[in-house]
């Protein structure tokens, strides 16, 4: 469960995708059980996550949306807009066919943002969390589902 800061600012936290390119297509991550990638630029609206979004918000944390992928960032373009809004949380879905990927980027985040605490969600956490934390340096997993209700 995430809660406020002792200081009178609110926790700041990020919910989002950050981009992996891909010679392969648009890779769809949420809501997608089937984990895929798309040649036409195809998107799923992300329920779970933007929940999550919501209810922090609602909560009082200070919440800022960050699909990497649907804005077709670059992956600097990316860690640049995660730097200047300075956040304490980063939380990000991760699927079976990404997961490997998600590693190296919890690694470059660890090395550029060593204070940002770094917590994944999603099918993979919830079958193998041991695995994720025994090859990454991600703070916290949240398993089982539903951490858009969790996350406060």
């Amino acid at each position: 469960m995430l809660k406020k800061s002792k200081l009178k600012k609110s926790l700041r936290l990020v919910i989002g995708y950050p981009p992996i390119p891909s010679d392969k297509g648009v890779m769809l991550l949420s809501q997608n059980r089937q984990f895929q990638y798309f040649n036409a630029k195809t998107y799923i609206y992300p329920m779970v996550p933007a929940y999550a979004a919501s209810n922090a918000q609602k909560h009082g944390y200070k919440v800022k949306w960050m699909d990497g992928i649907a804005e077709e960032q670059t992956y600097k373009e990316w860690v640049r807009e995660l730097k200047k809004f300075k956040p304490d949380v980063l939380m990000v879905e991760t699927k079976s066919p990404i997961v490997k990927k998600h590693w190296q980027i919890i690694k470059d985040l660890k090395k550029e943002l060593p204070k940002l605490l770094l917590v994944w969600v999603g099918d993979h956490v919830t079958f193998a969390p041991e695995e994720m934390m025994d090859n990454s340096k991600v703070d916290y997993l949240i398993t089982g589902g539903d951490y858009d209700f969790v996350i406060v």
